[in-house]
């Protein structure tokens, strides 16, 4: 059974490695703290490498036990200067292990609404090959995830880009961005894309075909008793078109979900999402796969 989504935010989690990209999210984290209120994690992850690793180093047991030790109690005191300089209470957790798979089983074990991390500027190859630990996540987590580009800009959050899908409406994403909306006081800006730009589309069709989205979104936010005053179409290729509108419209949050490519088209081509992710510099929140229940 898959996890519920939570549109209501009252767990946080702090994913961190340390780097500038992962502290980027300190001053997200506090914005959220501030407006919901929210009990915050914060997690760090030292690597277990396997045991020729550690014989190549020459650390007899007992060496290594104590260099890990050190290494939490260095991490621990690390997590409680950020914490002291942003001014955010944390519940902080040192473990061993895979990145990834720690976040994810910690989010799940601990009931976490939303998981931040800092995007890392790592390659298209290496994306394609290996992945960067935040990719992975945002593949594998069960959990909302925050993802804060290392480009510095003004921490707030008034303005929701929610791009759904023109042929087949991606509810999930839009029914969040208007539970979050909603909580922060934001305004959602929502886009939909044709690729019909390869194809001689007549104009009655198209008009028709938007006019039909465009109740539907409206419909949508009206059940959720809120008002959608932008809806923007424009044709051409989704990612790209995205980050465009973002730009023009100064969003300060994308809403997307991590399923819109599979199995080899997502491998060789990226998803929309992680195309956008890649080059936007507007944090984006990722939905995982929109099969999964809000509540």
């Amino acid at each position: 059974m898959k996890k519920k989504i939570s549109t209501k935010i009252k767990n946080i989690l702090w994913a961190t490695d340390f780097s500038k990209e992962s502290k980027s999210c300190l001053p997200y984290i506090k914005f959220f703290s501030k407006k919901l209120k929210t009990k915050n994690h914060a997690l760090y992850i030292l690597p277990k490498f396997s045991d020729w690793v550690y014989e190549a180093a020459f650390f007899s047991n007992e060496e290594l036990i104590k260099e890990i030790e050190k290494t939490k109690q260095k991490s621990m005191k690390k997590i409680i200067n950020y914490s002291s300089k942003v001014g955010i209470s944390f519940k902080t957790k040192i473990l061993e292990g895979i990145a990834s798979e720690e976040i994810i089983k910690y989010s799940d074990e601990n009931d976490v609404d939303l998981v931040f991390a800092g995007r890392r500027g790592i390659s298209e190859i290496e994306q394609i090959l290996i992945g960067s630990t935040t990719s992975r996540l945002i593949r594998n987590s069960n959990t909302p995830v925050f993802v804060v580009p290392k480009h510095k800009r003004d921490v707030k959050i008034e303005k929701i880009l929610s791009p759904v899908d023109f042929n087949e409406l991606s509810l999930p994403e839009l029914k969040y961005s208007i539970a979050i909306a909603k909580q922060i006081n934001a305004k959602i800006y929502v886009v939909h894309i044709s690729e019909f730009f390869n194809y001689r589309v007549p104009v009655l069709k198209r008009d028709k075909l938007i006019e039909k989205i465009n109740m539907k979104i409206l419909d949508i936010a009206k059940q959720n008793n809120y008002s959608i005053e932008n809806i923007i179409y424009d044709m051409g290729e989704p990612a790209k078109k995205i980050i465009e509108i973002s730009k023009k419209n100064k969003i300060d949050l994308i809403v997307m979900a991590s399923n819109q490519r599979k199995g080899l088209e997502k491998f060789f081509l990226g998803s929309i999402t992680e195309k956008v992710l890649m080059y936007s510099n507007t944090p984006i929140l990722v939905l995982p796969l929109s099969d999964n229940v809000l509540s």
